[in-house]
């Protein structure tokens, strides 16, 4: 049993930080107690109080409503207790254990310990407050309960500053120095250190946010989107409806996703689809990553693929893939029919087999087809840029849009690039798209483009270059 010390934060969640790799095991808080996960099994460690949020420094400690608790990871025991005289709605923890406690209108301070902690003081906050943060200079950050002024706390100094916000947070998630939140139309961005504030319109609301690395993952209610809040922009999309849970963990490569009864694993920082469980539970569910495997919670019962007997049993086999299932990209969406003439002179210039379908008074250009979610995402990652993403499709058609005829000869339908790659493929049965040849080039690709019977690319500072087709695939 080896496992990675790293923390995840579930926004979703009243109990503020639910779940924690430390050590050699993993700790979930639940609505009566806590639970260490190995995958051997779980133990339940008895605590009295509501439980409200888990803290990770020199060893693991848990605050509920009544105490703060010190725990030993290797015995699984509480080591000292810190009786509370009141209530605290979160706490985060600085360096050497220094622990703060967040109470309706001040912050109490506690040295951690796993012997004996002790009070260190009480600060009375300027006005009651909903949310505290710690950032990494090690000030406190808070948001206000009602109205617009935050402010950052100097525990050095004792002082405060105020944080004028552009708007009432719903349900915030500090990511570096920049506050996320949902926002009905998508994510709302706001930089601490520039005091900007931006919208990343996905089109929906965003319902659940996370972070890993630094960057924001958050599911709307047909995909899910990562993007970087530094710089307000979508790096990767993935369609998957009907989100409901959604976890991640610093140092793990992946995203745990349920959706339905659907455990869906999604690898970062791509977003690709990687294994899908059957999940069903009737009771109360949850998903996390778990050292390189999905753990499932349902009320009592654990699932970690791979693992034991005891952990694995609940969980039914994976799902296999849906025979006649496709896979297609989404590159524009236009209410106005004049404006699809760029992206059509596009599509067509690469020789990019295309159709669209019209929803909601929009009409939607998508790329396809394709037979797997590799195959699309290989594609997708050449057009990153026009913000495309992957739609899993149930039907498909033949289709005509492209500038060649259907292909008899092997000969490419068209290519696409970025950066110094090339990617040449063909149309096969008039459906789908298939990958006859990738190839890096010596400089950057300024344009790539079919003509007859031949594909050309644009290089940087070169000029001019007949690409070597295929004469077979491979």
């Amino acid at each position: 049993m080896r496992f990675l010390a790293s923390l995840v934060l579930l926004s979703s969640t009243l109990l503020g930080v639910s779940y924690i790799e430390y050590g050699a095991k993993a700790y979930l808080l639940d609505k009566t107690d806590l639970r260490i996960i190995s995958q051997e099994g779980s133990s339940r460690v008895p605590l009295f109080g509501s439980p409200v949020t888990l803290l990770a420094g020199s060893r693991p400690y848990v605050l509920t409503s009544q105490a703060l608790f010190a725990l030993d990871s290797s015995t699984e025991q509480v080591t000292t207790v810190f009786r509370l005289d009141r209530p605290y709605s979160s706490a985060v923890i600085g360096s050497g254990d220094r622990i703060y406690l967040l109470g309706a209108d001040a912050v109490t301070v506690v040295q951690g310990s796993a012997t004996r902690m002790s009070l260190l003081y009480t600060y009375g906050l300027p006005g009651l407050v909903s949310s505290m943060f710690m950032l990494s200079s090690g000030q406190l950050f808070f948001l206000p309960s009602t109205g617009l002024t935050a402010f950052t706390y100097n525990p050095g100094t004792k002082k405060t500053t105020d944080v004028k916000l552009p708007c009432t947070p719903r349900h915030p998630l500090l990511v570096g120095s920049v506050l996320v939140d949902s926002d009905s139309l998508g994510l709302r961005f706001f930089s601490l250190a520039t005091k900007q504030s931006s919208l990343v319109n996905l089109g929906a609301e965003a319902t659940h946010i996370c972070q890993w690395q630094g960057k924001v993952l958050a599911a709307t209610a047909s995909e899910l989107v990562f993007a970087d809040p530094v710089s307000s922009t979508v790096l990767a999309r993935s369609a998957i409806q009907g989100i409901c849970k959604l976890s991640t963990v610093d140092r793990e490569n992946f995203a745990a996703v349920l959706a339905g009864n659907s455990l869906i694993t999604v690898r970062l920082p791509s977003l690709v689809p990687a294994d899908t469980f059957n999940a069903t539970c009737q009771g109360r569910a949850s998903v996390y990553p778990f050292f390189g495997k999905p753990l499932f919670v349902c009320d009592d019962k654990l699932a970690l693929p791979g693992a034991s007997q005891q952990t694995q049993s609940f969980l039914v086999q994976p799902v296999q893939t849906v025979e006649g299932q496709a896979y297609s990209i989404q590159v524009g969406a236009f209410s106005d029919p004049m404006s699809f003439g760029p992206l059509m002179e596009m599509l067509a210039r690469q020789g990019i087999p295309y159709y669209f379908v019209e929803d909601a008074g929009l009409t939607k250009f998508r790329i396809g087809f394709f037979r797997n979610r590799r195959d699309a995402d290989r594609f997708r990652s050449y057009l990153a840029e026009r913000g495309a993403w992957v739609i899993s499709e149930h039907t498909t058609r033949r289709l005509t849009h492209s500038i060649h005829d259907i292909n008899r000869d092997r000969r490419p339908d068209g290519v696409v690039f970025k950066g110094d790659s090339v990617l040449i493929f063909t149309l096969k049965q008039g459906t789908w798209i298939e990958t006859l040849k990738v190839s890096q080039l010596p400089a950057q690709i300024n344009d790539a483009y079919l003509k007859g019977n031949k594909a050309y690319a644009q290089l940087e500072g070169i000029g001019l270059r007949e690409l070597v087709l295929p004469d077979s695939t491979q």
